[in-house]
C-alpha cells in the first residue's frame, strides 16, 4: 500500500500526468459551476453562488498551469505517437493557447461577481456570469473534443458534410 501511495505521489509530480489530470478541468469545473450558479440564483442562496463563484474562477484559472504543463510535455508526448499526429499535436497546443485569454476572462469576471456578491449586489452580476460561462462551458467542450480527436484514435474526427 505504501508502494502505491509513493507511486502516485511520484506520478503527481510528473508534467505529462498533470497535463492529463488537468485538462478536462474547465469542462467539469464550469459545468459544475454553472449548475450551482444557477440553482443559487433560482433559490435566492448567496452562499450557494459565491461558492459557485469560487469553483468557476479556480476552473478557469486552471488553464494556466494546464498550459504550462502542455507546453512542457509536447515534445516529450510527440516521441511516442506517430509522426503524422505531430502537426495535430502543434495546432491544438496553439488553439489551446490562444483561446486561454477566453478563460482567463472567466476568472476575471467571477472575482468581479465575487466582489460583488459579497457586496449584497450579487444578483444581477451572477446572472450575467452565467451566460458567460455557459458559452465558455461550450468552448470548453469543444476543445475537449479536438484534444480526444488526436490522443484517443477511437474518437472520430467530425468532418463536416459538403
Amino acid at each position: 500500500m505504501m508502494r502505491e501511495l509513493t507511486q502516485l505521489w511520484h506520478s503527481l509530480q510528473d508534467p505529462e500526468y498533470l497535463h492529463l489530470l488537468l485538462e478536462p478541468l474547465p469542462v467539469f469545473g464550469l459545468g459544475l459551476g454553472m449548475v450551482f450558479l444557477l440553482a443559487g440564483l433560482l433559490m435566492d442562496q448567496s452562499k450557494m453562488r459565491m461558492l459557485a463563484l469560487v469553483v468557476i474562477i479556480l476552473s478557469a484559472g486552471s488553464v494556466y498551469w494546464y498550459l504550462k504543463m502542455r507546453v512542457s510535455t509536447e515534445p516529450r508526448v510527440a516521441a511516442t505517437i506517430s509522426s503524422t499526429f505531430h502537426p495535430l499535436i502543434v495546432e491544438q497546443t496553439e488553439r489551446r493557447q490562444s483561446s486561454a485569454w477566453v478563460y482567463y476572462s472567466v476568472a476575471a469576471v467571477g472575482i468581479i461577481a465575487l466582489l460583488a456578491s459579497a457586496g449584497g449586489k450579487g444578483s444581477m452580476v451572477s446572472g450575467a456570469v452565467l451566460v458567460i460561462v455557459a458559452a465558455t462551458f461550450v468552448h470548453s467542450l469543444w476543445l475537449h473534443k479536438k484534444e480526444c480527436e488526436i490522443y484517443h484514435r477511437n474518437i472520430v474526427r467530425y468532418v463536416s458534410p459538403k
